[in-house]
């Protein structure tokens, strides 16, 4: 009976969940992120799931394939195989390793141990390159939904400046490429999640050039849409259908669904913003469709896997600014189960609260903005409060259900928060 592997079930428990603040990583999550891992560095799409972290965990596979372990160091910040509780069967005990090859391996004996070309004193082998670049993005995008965008977008914009000169220098290739448009495009969703639209614009730009440069037309075509989402978001729902459908061609038809699905829920809610009901309901087909099939898929690495909890989410906001009032509530409900993250919920709060104060219930709605607004400003998100100003213009100036959220609204005033 295999020995179960307690240091590295440990390990990820310790790690807190990207998605259920509070939570330790589940294997599922941890699985993900693997993927992502190795997909960054090497540029390999792997499949590894909750059954293979299981396996893992109870022993039955005591020394993974190296990228693996690789992939698991780096996400569970692990200093060593041995600290996540793996043992390589095939390796003797160092004492029968052979003294004279150890000492040579170890302190470089013979001519050419320490000979440097110029230019390479400094220099990472191409590997750890991108393990350089690669590790503290995924740390970033793991921090995203629980840490203030205040502190964590300078943090973001000082490690792309830094990856930018690395691959200049060191890695000029399309993985290399494909990493910098990873930094760009986190670093382009937390300056629009600051209120800095001029530069979440430039970074959208930037990150789409490096895909390009990456020749990686899914990850071209997920930074060209995610600049569509922000033009809709922003109110310029025409320019942002451009964009989205610029993004349809760039992906091609050997895209994963998960990346179709997602892209046509962003075409519904374009749609919507411009009034078009015909095109958002057929587009929120297309989506319900390639959500129902993208079982089993690899998760590509930009995202959490999209399924029909996330996908309702959009459905939701289609649906209400159609003003099929009904459906939408439905459909917030629906949604629920994905929104975990604080952020992320609170933007669908005060989608939500729009859909509720259309149906005449002024004051839940202004309850549910009070609170994504509280959140927003627990995050440092301008984009949160945007939202929730936004949405107390839509109601009469003396509406005695907002008072609290009056109140609330005048407070980031008086202290100059968010």
């Amino acid at each position: 009976m295999s020995e179960p592997n307690d240091l590295l079930r440990f390990a990820r428990e310790r790690a807190p969940s990207p998605t259920s603040p509070g939570e330790p990583l589940t294997r599922q999550e941890l699985a993900d992120l693997v993927n992502a891992h190795i997909y960054r560095v090497t540029g390999r799409v792997t499949a590894v799931d909750a059954n293979h972290v299981g396996k893992w965990e109870r022993g039955v596979i005591r020394w993974p394939a190296a990228h693996y372990r690789a992939a698991l160091r780096a996400v569970l910040d692990a200093p060593s195989d041995a600290d996540l509780g793996f043992t390589n069967p095939r390796r003797a005990n160092l004492d029968r390793v052979n003294r004279k090859t150890f000492l040579k391996s170890a302190f470089g004996v013979g001519a050419g141990a320490f000979v440097l070309r110029p230019g390479e004193a400094h220099a990472l082998p191409a590997g750890d390159t991108r393990s350089a670049i690669g590790g503290p993005t995924a740390c970033y995008r793991r921090m995203e939904s629980t840490v203030s965008s205040e502190y964590l977008g300078p943090a973001v914009a000082a490690h792309l400046r830094l990856s930018y000169a690395l691959v200049a220098e060191q890695a000029r290739t399309p993985s290399g490429f494909g990493l910098l448009a990873e930094i760009a495009g986190l670093a382009a969703w937390l300056s629009a999640d600051r209120g800095d639209s001029a530069t979440a614009r430039r970074r959208y730009a930037e990150a789409i050039g490096y895909a390009q440069q990456a020749a990686h037309p899914l990850l071209a075509g997920y930074m060209t849409a995610s600049l569509g989402q922000f033009a809709v978001d922003g109110g310029y729902p025409r320019q942002g259908l451009r964009l989205l459908d610029r993004a349809v061609t760039q992906l091609g038809a050997s895209a994963p669904d998960s990346a179709h699905a997602w892209l046509a829920s962003l075409r519904a809610v374009a749609h919507a913003a411009l009034g078009e009901r015909l095109p958002s309901i057929a587009a929120l087909k297309d989506a319900e469709r390639l959500t129902g099939r993208a079982r089993g898929e690899p998760v590509w690495p930009w995202v959490f896997s999209f399924d029909s909890a996330k996908a309702a989410r959009y459905q939701a906001a289609a649906l209400g600014r159609l003003g099929d009032v009904r459906a939408a509530r439905a459909a917030y409900q629906a949604a629920s189960p994905a929104l975990t993250a604080p952020k992320p919920r609170a933007l669908a709060q005060v989608e939500h609260a729009h859909v509720l104060a259309g149906d005449g219930h002024v004051a839940e709605a202004c309850a549910l903005a009070a609170e994504a607004l509280a959140t927003g400003q627990a995050y440092g998100s301008e984009r949160v409060a945007m939202r929730v100003r936004n949405f107390r213009a839509t109601l009469p100036f003396r509406t005695a259900e907002a008072r609290e959220l009056d109140a609330a609204l005048q407070a980031i005033y008086d202290t100059g928060a968010p």
